[in-house]
């Protein structure tokens, strides 16, 4: 019973200070959406049309980063990394017919056009990064362009084709993807 008094005397005791430190320290925290410091999520289909033609469905989480240099241009740069299942469409044997495919990529990230009112989005990945397509290794060459629907909010797709290093497979791999800008906070 004393265990019982204690816990609700220090959880009223607390609630009372967090209530009194919000009404008197209201803090209005101001943020600058002309910075792009964003987390993006992407679906994409890869098609391979070369070796074992088939199609997949990928997910994938990304980084968002561009600051501006004058009030039309931000530039910056990209991390997406994710992964998903592949599947070829005529099976010609029991075996390695379904994969798990992957990539990491890399890229620069520029916003352009009135930088403090939805700007245009354009991406650009020239083979800095990895991925595993049909067991085989590729580079992928990656453009993205998209436009933001609110200072908030933005929208882009995507366009990869995955150059293989072994010269066996052509992945092509259209995809959609949908950010939320957390700005920067701004100095007082």
């Amino acid at each position: 019973m004393k265990k019982v008094v204690i816990f609700a005397f220090a959880l009223l005791t607390s609630a009372i200070v967090f209530a009194q430190e919000e009404t008197v320290h209201p803090q209005e925290v101001t943020r600058d959406f002309t910075t792009l410091k964003g987390l993006s999520w992407g679906l994409g289909i890869p098609f391979e049309c070369r070796d074992l033609p088939g199609a997949g469905i990928t997910v994938y989480i990304g980084y968002d980063c561009a600051y501006p240099i004058n009030d039309k241009l931000a530039m910056g740069f990209y991390l997406t990394g994710g992964g998903g299942l592949w599947s070829e469409y005529k099976r010609y044997s029991d075996e390695d017919n379904e994969h798990v495919v992957f990539r990491l990529t890399a890229g620069l990230m520029m916003a352009f056009g009135d930088i403090k009112n939805k700007p245009f989005l354009i991406g650009v990945a020239p083979g800095t990064g990895i991925g595993f397509y049909d067991l085989d290794l590729v580079l992928p060459v990656e453009v993205r362009f998209g436009k933001y629907i609110t200072n908030r909010w933005y929208i882009m797709g995507e366009l990869t084709y995955h150059v293989s290093l072994a010269d066996e497979t052509a992945t092509i791999e259209p995809a959609i993807r949908v950010g939320y800008n957390f700005g920067r906070k701004q100095k007082k």
